[in-house]
């Protein structure tokens, strides 16, 4: 039985692969377009204090930044209250574009996951997916347990890993909108990512486990 397994080793994990970028693109695309999370922030970690802005500038200035950083058509960031330095306009336009490699890759990823899990289906084999998922099920609780560990080291080498520079170290007397974005609030969005990660798969995990292979 295992040999004639084997030539689907390759699928699967492609599959499952696919469905883990796909809950995970899926999370980040959520975040990005969720404002209530960013006003919750201002209360939770005081940002109206930090700024001497009210809650409402705070949010119409977040929502011009995001405007700027989800729309193709727009290719200038002008924030009411903020201004912004070349290299923080420089960094923002970097986010952009890494928002839009991710949509691309939320797309992609469901395309295939779902074309793949289809052809598993008609096989009778989505029982194959049930270990590459609960295997890829430890990252998101390993990231978790992390970004409640050590967060600020995992913050800076995830600036590392995605930006080849430093523009991303912003001068709030330059940039002022850096102190309108808490390091805080980026690790709440962090944990709702690999919430809907974590979730995402293990939903998946037990609507495979409960298929009827017909």
């Amino acid at each position: 039985m295992e040999h004639l397994m084997r030539p689907y080793r390759v699928q699967k994990w492609g599959i499952a692969t696919a469905l883990f970028l796909f809950w995970l693109s899926l999370g980040i695309t959520f975040v990005i377009f969720f404002e209530p999370l960013y006003h919750w922030s201002i209360q939770w970690f005081g940002v109206e204090k930090m700024t001497g802005y009210s809650a409402d500038v705070l949010k119409t200035n977040y929502h011009e930044l995001i405007g700027y950083l989800t729309n193709p058509l727009n290719d200038s960031l002008v924030m009411s209250n903020f201004t912004s330095s070349q290299q923080g306009l420089f960094h923002f336009f970097e986010v952009k574009r890494l928002f839009f490699i991710n949509f691309a890759i939320f797309l992609s990823s469901g395309l295939v996951s779902f074309f793949g899990i289809r052809s598993l289906k008609q096989r009778r084999l989505t029982w194959l997916l049930r270990r590459p998922i609960r295997w890829l099920v430890l990252v998101p609780i390993f990231v978790c347990v992390g970004i409640a560990s050590f967060f600020n080291t995992l913050f800076i080498k995830f600036h590392e890993l995605f930006f080849n520079n430093d523009a991303w170290i912003f001068d709030p007397k330059k940039d002022p909108i850096i102190l309108a974005l808490p390091e805080e609030f980026f690790m709440v969005c962090f944990i709702v990512v690999f919430s809907i990660l974590l979730l995402g798969l293990l939903g998946t995990n037990l609507l495979i486990e409960n298929l009827k292979e017909i």
